[in-house]
């Protein structure tokens, strides 16, 4: 009966050990995740996500994680419990990790290429440019850019220069001509071109007659996050979007 009591005691006291917090990763993307001046996670898709987990009463801890440190932690199934900030769903991405409800839409998506480039046409239809191949597109390795534009990338054969150089690395190719265009936000560009140091007018955004939905940012959680809490999280984000 003593040894019984001693081993009720054990498990309780396992049970009340306390539950580690939800470690919420982001990879500094202003103007929609970004640490402001004092060091505080803010932004168009963070804060609505912060809003979300502590509304559901969620433990959890900021991390800064670049996106293909995020990616390998991913694919870790002994990960601690933890959400990717500001993720795309993909069909791919599902594999590894459940996806929230969408914390931010971005504007209208579109290419940008280099004011006066006369292959580049406004408000066609995007298969009109992806099916050129004569234009030179970079695409960053790993990145999502919507699921209509990833299909339309493989359905037209589009032949892309893969790349990991960040959005002013390619404002300078774009400058240099060295390259036609490259996939952006509008939320991206703005503080992009502001911290270029160069004028907006060196820059001509495409948009595409069939493309006005933006893209849908959510938190791509790994499979060690339970599901009730998932569950608490998806209502507190639908219950403030309201």
């Amino acid at each position: 009966m003593k040894a019984f009591a001693l081993s009720l005691l054990a498990a309780g006291a396992v049970s009340a050990q306390p539950v580690p917090p939800l470690v919420l990763h982001y990879a500094q993307s202003p103007p929609l995740q970004y640490a402001d001046t004092r060091g505080v996670l803010t932004g168009h898709a963070a804060n609505p996500a912060i809003a979300a987990l502590k509304a559901a009463g969620i433990p959890f801890v900021v991390r800064q994680t670049p996106a293909k440190q995020q990616l390998l932690l991913m694919q870790d199934a002994g990960q601690e419990p933890a959400c990717m900030l500001g993720w795309l769903q993909t069909p791919e991405r599902e594999r590894i990790g459940k996806f929230s409800e969408v914390v931010y839409e971005d504007k209208r998506p579109f290419a940008l290429t280099w004011s006066g480039n006369p292959a580049m046409h406004d408000e066609e239809p995007l298969k009109d440019t992806l099916s050129d191949k004569q234009l030179r597109v970079v695409v960053n390795k790993g990145v999502s850019y919507g699921v209509t534009i990833d299909r339309g990338l493989l359905r037209y054969k589009t032949p892309t220069i893969s790349s990991a150089a960040d959005t002013q690395q390619l404002l300078d190719m774009l400058r240099r001509h060295s390259i036609d265009y490259f996939f952006i936000t509008e939320e991206e560009l703005e503080e992009a071109v502001k911290a270029s140091g160069y004028p907006a007018s060196h820059y001509k955004r495409i948009y595409f007659s069939d493309l006005y939905k933006g893209y849908e940012r959510r938190l791509w959680c790994g499979r060690s996050v339970p599901d009730e809490t998932f569950k608490r999280l998806n209502a507190a984000i639908v219950r403030l979007r309201k």
